[in-house]
């Protein structure tokens, strides 16, 4: 299966941290020894969730356009896409920048409204400095990752999934090692919500 990004937007898209510039109007087919580091991508992963409408790009798997954010990453790692059922929606929170103030730094935030509950799946994280980034759930530890020179990517993929439900606080908090640069990161939290 063929893994293409589809650029049908009027300008170029730089996709910086893998070394690929899609011309507008263009498609670009991913290399299979890339399919890792296309997954893992800020950058991919942040225009995928742009989508076609919003000036980002589409994934095609060499017959369908794929829309939803969590399947084009599974189809470009290799792994099955799950089925979403029609009563749940796709969400996607991140964090593209350079961290400032206090350490640790909360990169992502979200309380859990009333009558939604939120399935995590995913959480990808760039860094390339030494960092270690916890996932917590109301204070408390969910999931964590460790980024250095020599590992630049990490990703926590929770299986099974780990659900969150009204009134759940949701927190990714990035502590640098000491004396550390500030340098860029991308946090990218991804599941699905549902109406309860």
């Amino acid at each position: 299966m063929s893994k293409v990004l589809i650029n049908n937007q009027g300008v170029d898209i730089e996709l910086a941290d893998v070394g690929v510039s899609i011309p507008a109007s263009s498609a670009y087919t991913i290399p299979p020894q890339n399919y890792p580091l296309f997954a893992a991508s800020s950058d991919v992963i942040k225009f995928l969730s742009l989508g076609n409408d919003n000036g980002g790009l589409v994934l095609n798997d060499g017959g369908n356009d794929i829309s939803i954010l969590s399947d084009a990453i599974d189809i470009i790692k290799g792994w099955p896409v799950q089925p979403v059922t029609v009563e749940e929606t796709p969400f996607f929170f991140d964090y593209t920048g350079i961290p400032e103030g206090s350490d640790p730094f909360t990169l992502i935030a979200y309380f859990v409204p009333a009558g939604m509950t939120l399935d995590l799946t995913r959480f990808y994280y760039t860094c390339r400095m030494e960092s270690f980034v916890q996932i917590l759930k109301n204070g408390s530890l969910i999931g964590s990752l460790r980024t250095g020179a020599s590992m630049p990517m990490a990703s926590f993929d929770w299986r099974p999934n780990h659900v969150c439900v009204a009134d759940d606080i949701i927190e990714i908090i990035l502590t640098k090692r000491t004396g550390a640069p500030d340098i860029d990161v991308g946090a990218h939290l991804m599941g699905l919500t549902q109406t309860t």
